[in-house]
Parts: C-alpha cells; sequence; structure tokens
C-alpha cells in the first residue's frame, strides 16, 4: 500500500531548509518531492513529521510559523489523500505527485467540466501572497525568506489597499487594475500627504503582487507594464557621518542608560561593518574567524540578497564584540532608531540641513537638525561612505557592501562636490605634475 510522509533532508543545524514529502509506492519504489514548505533545520523531527513540542522558538522560526507550517501540511495531506482517491487504480508517480501539489497552490474550478481562472478576488490574493511570505512557502527572487521588514512594509500596503477600496466604494479585481486606477490610487495617497517614495513603494508592491498573479495564471492584464503606470520616486535626504563624529557618538557617556548604550553599540557595529541592520545586529561568534596571519574577520551571509561577504574586524569592533563576548545583545531597530538620534544629539551632530518634501503634490523644503536623520541605515552608508574616503579601492569596499556595480555603489555612497574636488587636486592632472 502506497504511503508518505514529511521529511526533511539535511545535517546542517540553524538553517531554513525545504520540507519533502518521501512517497512510497512500495516496499521497493520510493521518491522525494518539495511540498513548497521551509521549516528551521532544528524545529523538525522526522520520526513524528512535525515540529518538536520543545523546539525553542526565535524571531527566525517563531511559534506562530510552526502552527501555520503544521496546518499547512495538514491540509496539503488531506488534498493529496482525496486525488489519490479519486484515482485508487493508478500507480503515483513523481511527476503525477507535483502536479498535484501544484494544483494545491493553484486551486482551480470547473464550469460545464472546463477548467477557469480560481475567482479568487485581488484582496484575497494580496491577503494571500502576504500569509505566505510569512510563513516562508514565498520565497524573494533570490529565493530567500523575505525579512521581517519587508514583510512589515507589505502588511502596511494590505491596510492601505483596503483603505482605498473603502474610500472608492470599489472592491477591485484583477481586471480593475488599469491607468484609471492608477491615477485614482496616485491621487488618493497625495490627498492624504502621503510622500512621493511612499506611494511609490505602494505602487512597486502591487505591480510585484499583479505579476506573480499573472504568473500563476489567476489573470491576464498586462497594463501594470505600462511606462505610465510607473513607480514614483523623490531623492531622499541621505546623510553619512564622518569618522570624528562616529568617534563622538562612541563617547557619549551611557552607563547609567543600558538601552541606550546597546542601542549605540549596535549602531557602532553597522558602522564598522557597512552592513544592513538585519545582518549586523545579529553577529554573533559564529560568524568570527581567525585568518591565517592572525586577522580576525567576520563571516556573513547578507539576509536581503544572499551574498557572503567577508570583513576585516578594526579594533574599534574589537572592543564592543569583547564586551558583549561575541554575541552582541538583542535590540529591535523601532529601538535603534529612537534612541541613536537622541544619542547623535548628545554627541553635537546638531548642524541644520535642508530637507525637501511633497506636501499636497507640492515639493517644499525645510531645515532640520542633522541628528534627526540618523537611522539604523545611517551605520552602512557611513561605513562604506568612510572606507571610500579613506582610499580603499571601490571593489574592494563593494565586496564587502555586497553592491554588484560600481555606478550603483557610487550612486549610494554619500561624497559631497566639495570632497570629490579635494581628491581631484591630488591628482597629477591638477596638481601639476
Amino acid at each position: 500500500m502506497a504511503t508518505f510522509a514529511y521529511k526533511t533532508r539535511t545535517t546542517r543545524k540553524n538553517i531554513l531548509t525545504k520540507v519533502y514529502i518521501r512517497f512510497n509506492v512500495d516496499r521497493h519504489t520510493s521518491f522525494y518531492v518539495e511540498t513548497r514548505y521551509l521549516v528551521w533545520s532544528d524545529a523538525w523531527d522526522n520520526k513524528k513529521q512535525s515540529v518538536k513540542s520543545r523546539f525553542a522558538f526565535t524571531d527566525d522560526f517563531s511559534e506562530q510559523q510552526g502552527r501555520e507550517l503544521m496546518k499547512n501540511l495538514s491540509e496539503l495531506r488531506s488534498f493529496i489523500l482525496g486525488e489519490i482517491a479519486k484515482d485508487p487504480e493508478h500507480a503515483m508517480t513523481k511527476t503525477k505527485l507535483e502536479k498535484i501539489i501544484y494544483a494545491f497552490h493553484h486551486p482551480r474550478s470547473a464550469v460545464n467540466g472546463k477548467r477557469v481562472r480560481s475567482r479568487e478576488s485581488l484582496s484575497d490574493y494580496i491577503a494571500r501572497y502576504v500569509r505566505e511570505m510569512e510563513s516562508g512557502e514565498r520565497l524573494n527572487i533570490h529565493k530567500l525568506r523575505y525579512g521581517l521588514s519587508t514583510i512589515k512594509n507589505y502588511k502596511g500596503f494590505i491596510i492601505q489597499f483596503d483603505e482605498f477600496c473603502k474610500a472608492m466604494h470599489k472592491r477591485y479585481g484583477f481586471g480593475d487594475i488599469d491607468l484609471k486606477f492608477y491615477d485614482d490610487f496616485v491621487a488618493y495617497f497625495t490627498a492624504k500627504d502621503y510622500s512621493i517614495n511612499t506611494i511609490g513603494r505602494h505602487v512597486k508592491e502591487l505591480k510585484i503582487i499583479m505579476r506573480a498573479a499573472r504568473e500563476e495564471g489567476l489573470h491576464d492584464n498586462g497594463l501594470i507594464e505600462s511606462r505610465k503606470f510607473r513607480v514614483l520616486t523623490a531623492e531622499v535626504e541621505n546623510i553619512y557621518l564622518t569618522e570624528s563624529e562616529i568617534r563622538a557618538i562612541a563617547e557619549v557617556d551611557l552607563k547609567e542608560d543600558k538601552h541606550k548604550c546597546i542601542a549605540r553599540d549596535i549602531f557602532l557595529v553597522g558602522c564598522y561593518t557597512a552592513q544592513r541592520f538585519s545582518d549586523y545586529s545579529t553577529i554573533n561568534e559564529g560568524n568570527i574567524r581567525t585568518l591565517d596571519n592572525g586577522q580576525k574577520v567576520i563571516d556573513l551571509k547578507q539576509q536581503k540578497t544572499g551574498n557572503k561577504v567577508v570583513i576585516p574586524i578594526r579594533a574599534e569592533l574589537q572592543a564592543i564584540l569583547d564586551k558583549y563576548e561575541n554575541r552582541l545583545p538583542k535590540t529591535y531597530e523601532q529601538k535603534v532608531n529612537k534612541y541613536i538620534k537622541e544619542i547623535a544629539r548628545e554627541a553635537g551632530i546638531v548642524d541644520m540641513v535642508e530637507v525637501s518634501y511633497v506636501e499636497n503634490g507640492e515639493k517644499k523644503s525645510h531645515l532640520v537638525e542633522r541628528c534627526e536623520l540618523v537611522k539604523t541605515h545611517t551605520a552602512r552608508r557611513s561605513g562604506a561612505t568612510n572606507m571610500y574616503l579613506a582610499g580603499i579601492p571601490t571593489i574592494a569596499i563593494m565586496k564587502i557592501t555586497g553592491h554588484k556595480t560600481e555606478k550603483e555603489f557610487m550612486k549610494y555612497i554619500k561624497i559631497t562636490e566639495e570632497q570629490t574636488a579635494m581628491e581631484l587636486m591630488n591628482h597629477p592632472y591638477f596638481a601639476g605634475k
């Protein structure tokens, strides 16, 4: 009698891994097929075919994700058994099981014996899309699990899209996403004083979701590819901190405030490594390695892109790692963003900067203190910019930051016209050599 079980196929620890079906056709024939679901390798029990009851859940694999995984696997099992019951005379094959799993993830209905597209609404699909991002069933273009900040943005998009639908008194379907929808969508958020970049992000998220739904056969609407259905962007005032300003932040006396001290130290790690918060805030002893020449480095696999980078540990960074015994304390990006502005103010980073913004469709500007613009990502930008100003070759810095092209990197760092002029003055052409 044919049987099947859910299995993982890795011996590696602390990684996200696929859940497979091992299908036993008979005593001598079996095969594996992917289920499209992911589980934390340490959390899965192959014998019990379930998440371990005593597993210590973390942000990487939460208790809710564990429950959702088991619910999804249970529904998949029922679906497969139902399909097997429809055709008991024919033995299961790998190709046939793959088609059954595909049908489970891409439900379709039948009318007069003909298969037609699912009647799943756009709003329902958006909600499912985000649930699958959160559960790990849906991966990003790098075949990696989505980061918490990305999932948070998409959850915010669900709320904003629902509010827009209510304001328009309309339940939009896939076929309704046209240029009139685009104009109404942009006008609605512009009237609410949303920034150009926030509106652009919502448009981008909708286009990504519409493309995914089209690839899954839910619609054939291609109007989102029109040049007029564009993602709006506006230049943002992204600052960087100089080496002296970073030292000033490091020297602020925070002995009486543990939470501020942790936030400051985590931020400084970002300045010294030029990584994203999701990467630099989770460094531990498992990332640290000593080379043959005695130099210590940090090995990281960037969560967003999957790029592997190796970062030399400078003395200031080593001091922070020593302080926490090579395991940085856990904190949250919102807390660091809050505290680092206060710390930057205490460090004297209060010179005024002109910031542009859009209000009711009109571009305006006002002055703010630079400390108000300091955030977690300022650390990465500062690290990359200061490495460049120190004379480190661009290609070497890109190996650390993970940028793919020099053009992309040069747009990222913050080099003023004055700094460019000073750099050119040392060139033989301008030095008269």
